[in-house]
């Protein structure tokens, strides 16, 4: 039995450069709303990450290091990353920076990069999105697996497809066990209401693509009673579609 654990960093609200900063106690009306939300991927053969969060801290202590206290992990116990883009939000959690410099938070994982996807980083220099500091410092560490194929298996539980819509080489996973199947749509799928309702999203690179695959998604998540999980929404961490 596949085990799926959140790791909620936290509720958060973007400033217009795409600080990601606390809700707390502040009254909202205009900003972006979000949680910031990675799963823990419990198998019989590994402890796997989708997408690793922001790395938010609070007095020294990370909120995901609580997280996995709870399930008798560190991140030592980590063994493998998927990152579906390189946002900052989905991968700054990835590094600590140290008095002799940043530092792999999770020296035992495999971490697995779509190539294509930093191409485009690269190319959109000015895109408030990426950490470019943190990015550089990712793209360093000794234990990334590259992906190249639009679409493949890493092992007999996680499969991938590079789909696009949110970013250009944006990739979603899925994972497998007997009748039970995960769906993590990443942030072309970010929040229950994108499964919702059929239409384009500010968060969109591709409105037409990511309306598209949703589409697709919904239909087959139905069909076949997916689990999807949610990486941004405040209420509803994960639906199970019947």
């Amino acid at each position: 039995m596949i085990k799926v654990v959140p790791l909620k960093e936290g509720d958060f609200y973007e400033d217009e450069v795409k600080n990601f900063l606390p809700i707390g106690d502040k009254v909202l009306t205009t900003e972006i709303q979000l949680a910031v939300q990675p799963f823990l991927i419990i198998t019989d053969t590994h402890n796997t990450l989708l997408d690793v969060g922001l790395g938010y801290n609070e007095d020294g202590k990370y909120k995901i290091d609580e997280l996995l206290a709870k399930e008798g992990l560190t991140p030592l116990d980590i063994d493998r990353i998927l990152l579906s883009h390189l946002h900052k939000d989905h991968i700054n959690g990835l590094v600590e920076e140290t008095d002799s410099g940043y530092v792999c938070r999770y020296p035992n994982a495999k971490i697995y990069i779509q190539r294509r996807e930093v191409a485009f980083a690269e190319l959109s220099m000015d895109d408030v999105s990426f950490d470019y500091d943190i990015l550089d410092e990712v793209l360093a560490l000794p234990n990334i697996i590259w992906m190249n194929e639009d679409k493949g298996d890493i092992d007999e539980h996680f499969s991938y497809q590079v789909v696009g819509g949110h970013s250009p080489y944006m990739q979603v996973f899925w994972v497998k066990e007997d009748d039970q199947i995960i769906f993590y749509g990443a942030d072309n799928l970010p929040k229950y209401n994108y499964l919702e309702y059929n239409m384009a999203f500010k968060s969109d690179y591709d409105g037409k693509l990511a309306m598209k695959w949703r589409t697709e998604w919904k239909i087959q998540a139905e069909a076949e009673h997916w689990t999807v999980l949610f990486y941004h929404d405040m209420e509803k961490t994960m639906y199970n579609c019947e």
